[in-house]
């Protein structure tokens, strides 16, 4: 039942969101059209090349993060799952979806199954404290009047809520005094308590961690950058701070249930970009980010369909 429930849920949730945003712009479908009709062709490519370039740095990442689990793998393979990752985010729950589809394949090279798939989620992981700690930062040296009080208290929260997960993993001391909320989680117990293990091994790869989170660092930076270049494609100008603070705030929403975050990825564009460059053009730049998310799974499709070693069942990893 839930196969059939949690499928439907997602695609219920986007195609909400997606009626709903549409409803809200009616009256701006013009200025969308016109804006994406100048949309200069030569900075749209640097957009995607700094896009390209993000992904890539992000495969040289889990590359680092999946060997330290004695698991073997080349950045060329890294990068090819990474492209496979975003063509099965189109059919899998929420925009992290094709990060199931890296770890069952990585499960399949070794016999180490835990650590592949923790391996995965701790790369997730990593690129998304990342993108939140940059935001904090660029907050705090920001000023008051660099952000309203509703992105302030998000990105306040979310970093509590990071820095909270990150003591909770290197800390087992800490970690033994919420011991008690596997009561309720008896079936699978077992199953945290290896993960958390595992996990928290990572704590004494500290060279490998550093070079992960430089990476990550640049990887999300060349993330950032792609959206302005995207914004700048159609005349609009964003500030490298204001894409620092708010940018992460679109990517944390894409996050929630939904058909590769499409609905939330478009909604909160305009909903955070939409007061600096306006709504019309905020939801221009999500579709031409939508756009770029199409070009790379088409990619992923591809080298999906000529590897072999590839194939996977989607079926398997549900």
């Amino acid at each position: 039942m839930k196969k059939i429930l949690f499928p439907i849920l997602r695609v219920a949730v986007s195609c909400l969101l997606i009626v709903i945003l549409i409803y809200i712009m009616r009256d701006k479908y013009d200025l969308i059209i016109n804006a994406l009709k100048g949309t200069r062709v030569s900075i749209f490519a640097a957009a995607f090349f700094a896009f390209l370039s993000a992904i890539t740095l992000a495969s040289l990442r889990l590359k680092l993060i999946i060997n330290a689990q004695d698991i073997s793998i080349t950045l060329k393979e890294g990068l090819a799952l990474t492209f496979i990752g975003y063509f099965f985010n189109n059919f899998l729950p929420t925009a992290i979806g094709g990060d199931v589809v890296k770890a069952y394949y990585l499960s399949k090279k070794t016999h180490l199954k835990m650590g592949a798939y923790t391996s995965v989620f701790v790369d997730r992981v990593m690129g998304l404290i990342t993108m939140i700690f940059m935001a904090f930062i660029s907050l705090t040296f920001a000023g008051k009047e660099a952000a309203n009080d509703m992105i302030k208290y998000s990105i306040y929260g979310i970093t509590l809520l990071s820095l909270s997960a990150i003591i909770f993993v290197m800390n087992k001391n800490i970690a033994k005094k919420f011991s008690f909320l596997l009561f309720f989680l008896k079936p699978i117990e077992d199953k945290i308590k290896n993960v958390y293990n595992v996990v928290h091994k990572y704590k004494h790869h500290k060279v490998m961690m550093l070079q992960s989170l430089v990476i990550s660092f640049v990887s999300q930076l060349l993330f950032f950058i792609s959206l302005g270049l995207l914004a700048f494609s159609i005349g609009e100008r964003m500030s490298m701070m204001d894409l620092l603070l708010r940018s992460p705030l679109i990517s944390a929403a894409s996050l929630l249930p939904s058909i590769n975050g499409l609905g939330l990825r478009e909604g909160a564009t305009v909903m955070f970009f939409g007061p600096l460059i306006g709504k019309e053009n905020a939801f221009a730049v999500s579709i031409l980010w939508l756009a770029i998310l199409m070009i790379i799974s088409v990619i992923g499709g591809v080298i999906y369909a000529l590897r072999p070693q590839f194939k996977i069942k989607i079926k398997d990893i549900e």
